[in-house]
């Protein structure tokens, strides 16, 4: 591309037959100017500062990592993580003292860890452990009864309240029957109680 620009061909031309915009010839032939093509600095530099502007000195990260060989070689308790290096810290009396998750991070990015990180299993489905539930072949419902209620100038009733714990539908069954009658007619017909 600088080759071309350089023997005389137009940036438009050179642009087209490379297939990039012109500010990107531009900005080749801008870097390379007055310089031999061999001597060139042809990198692909990542914009923006070598280094982050909030992240922690160098010299922190140098102590935070001293601390924690030295907690790790004479603690008397062995505790050489985040918390221990930042109370140690704190004790020593450094002027910047940075905290757990940023002591954390410098041990992550020097590989001053001994531990893997935690590993997330996703829940196991509902019913696992029942097979026929699991497959998809039955179902799986919860029964419950709320037993003497009493509504203003009625007599006392029971309901029958059923969950079912694959679809989330429920439905509930007043009767004016006792619990236990309440889930044998139930049971028995193997529908809502009309009992």
């Amino acid at each position: 591309m600088i080759r071309s620009v350089r023997n005389g061909q137009p940036i438009r031309s050179v642009a087209k037959h490379f297939r990039v915009s012109v500010g990107t010839v531009h900005f080749w032939v801008d870097r390379c100017r007055g310089q031999r093509l061999d001597r060139c600095d042809l990198d692909d530099h990542k914009s923006g500062a070598p280094r982050p502007w909030n992240r922690t000195s160098i010299g922190t990260e140098r102590r935070v990592l001293s601390i924690r060989r030295e907690l790790k070689e004479r603690s008397v308790l062995g505790e050489y993580g985040a918390p221990a290096i930042q109370a140690a810290m704190r004790e020593r009396a450094h002027m910047l003292v940075p905290s757990v998750a940023t002591i954390s991070r410098i041990l992550v990015r020097h590989g001053a860890v001994d531990a893997g990180g935690r590993q997330r299993r996703p829940a196991p489905p509902r019913g696992w452990y029942l097979p026929a539930v699991a497959q998809g072949k039955a179902e799986l419902d919860s029964l419950d009864v709320i037993e003497d209620l009493k509504l203003k100038g009625g007599p006392l009733i029971s309901v029958l309240t059923v969950k079912s714990l694959q679809t989330g539908k429920c439905n509930g069954f007043p009767s004016a029957t006792s619990p236990r009658e309440t889930i044998d007619c139930a049971m028995k017909s193997g529908r809502p109680p009309d009992c």
